[in-house]
């Protein structure tokens, strides 16, 4: 393939670099074979769009054999299209293992390699591979009963899916690591989700359900599902209940019933659940959470933690994760079936979910937009912010360095 001259992408950058005072400490001896990148505030602009600048330039650099990973709070099919327009090809002077695209999503859950099908039988890639086809059936998708509406609305099972994974243009080449909630914890945190009023996102497979028993409950899934592309991957499980004939919500969201998620917990345990809340509310539903799972914070505390709790980026989520699971360890896990060290692996973040992420990345980037908390940790603060183009310009600026390391085409 031809690749685009690193000037012709951002000229101006190429000629005048400045750094950090952080970045001088930056091991100068140290090459780095690979990045692990956040979407949401890092990759995508505020918009939550991959701008062409950013896909010409990491396309380059898989050509040459440079591993780009994406470390994403979000499930492999809210991440489909990002993928999908990448579309790097297999690259055989790649490390080892890293055929397909390296994925870790759910915040550290789950781990993949993801083929675009066009090269699913390229460079002895075939589609018989053990975890292969993640076949996706594309069910009706049943929007719940509105606060001003009299009948619900359903798609047509015979629309034709969007989403890259929903029609089989990507497909799961292997599946890494998978460490999904424990059914205990899975129904605690459905009974405290239904305490407080909140609508919970549970993440399993390809599918996002959830039960929206209110007007907010149904616009909170809505913006999530706009800001990630995910509309069609949501299914309703509260139809039945809209003709209850005006019972309390006691005698219909239940544990008998996993608290109307019982469809859900039988198709197989969670990635994460993810509680909804207004923007005002979130600071307080968070601390509450972590309370209500974890008890009390204290020094003399003796018992581990049941759940990791992250306060979601935009703020107006609260993530619920196995409590070994982070985007960290998940970085490590896929690191580990491509045989490269962390330390040889550059990772760049900008929300709560990304602190062990980039402390335990050989050199960890906090892009100018991310929050303080994760500032404060990173070896370094970008220049730039995901409305720049910062992770581009700061690659491009190693890579002027010296510092990205290049196999032997």
């Amino acid at each position: 393939a031809t690749l685009r001259p690193l000037m012709a992408i951002y000229p101006a950058q190429m000629e005048t670099t400045t750094s950090q005072d952080s970045n001088n400490n930056m091991a100068s001896h140290r090459k780095y074979r690979m990045v692990a990148l956040d979407l949401d505030g890092t990759l995508l602009n505020s918009k939550h769009e991959l701008s062409d600048v950013t896909v010409d330039y990491l396309r380059s650099l898989n050509e040459r054999g440079f591993v780009v990973a994406i470390a994403t709070g979000r499930s492999a099919a809210c991440t489909a299209h990002i993928v999908a327009k990448l579309n790097f090809p297999p690259n055989e002077s790649a490390p080892k293992g890293a055929v397909g695209f390296p994925l870790v999503c759910t915040n550290g859950a789950r781990g993949l390699r993801v083929l675009n099908k066009t090269y699913s039988d390229v460079g002895g890639v075939s589609s018989s591979s053990s975890v292969r086809h993640h076949e996706a059936h594309h069910r009706s998708n049943t929007v719940p009963l509105s606060a001003t509406s009299s009948s619900t609305t359903t798609a047509t099972a015979n629309d034709t899916p969007k989403n890259p994974f929903l029609n089989n243009t990507l497909i799961i080449d292997e599946e890494l690591f998978h460490t999904p909630l424990s059914p205990s914890l899975t129904l605690k945190t459905l009974a405290l989700a239904n305490r407080l009023g909140c609508v919970t996102n549970y993440y399993q497979n390809h599918h996002i359900y959830a039960v929206a028993r209110t007007e907010r409950h149904f616009e909170l899934t809505r913006r999530y599902g706009i800001l990630t592309g995910s509309l069609e991957l949501y299914r309703y499980l509260n139809e039945k209940y809209n003709d209850a004939g005006g019972k309390d919500d006691d005698d219909i969201y239940n544990a008998d019933n996993s608290y109307g998620y019982q469809l859900a917990v039988e198709k197989g345990p969670p990635s994460k659940l993810l509680i909804l809340c207004d923007t005002e509310q979130l600071d307080a539903i968070t601390n509450l959470v972590r309370t209500e799972l974890n008890g009390e914070a204290s020094e003399t505390k003796t018992s581990e933690p049941i759940a990791n709790v992250i306060r979601g980026t935009p703020p107006f989520f609260v993530e619920i994760l196995d409590p070994e699971v982070h985007k960290g360890h998940g970085l490590k896990q896929l690191c580990n079936s491509l045989s490269i060290p962390m330390e040889e692996v550059i990772a760049f973040g900008d929300g709560d979910n990304d602190k062990d992420f980039l402390e335990m990345s050989g050199w960890g980037v906090a892009m100018k937009n991310a929050r303080n908390i994760v500032k404060e940790i990173a070896d370094e603060v970008g220049e730039w912010s995901n409305d720049e183009d910062g992770v581009v310009k700061t690659l491009q600026r190693y890579e002027a360095e010296g510092k990205l390391l290049f196999p032997a085409l």
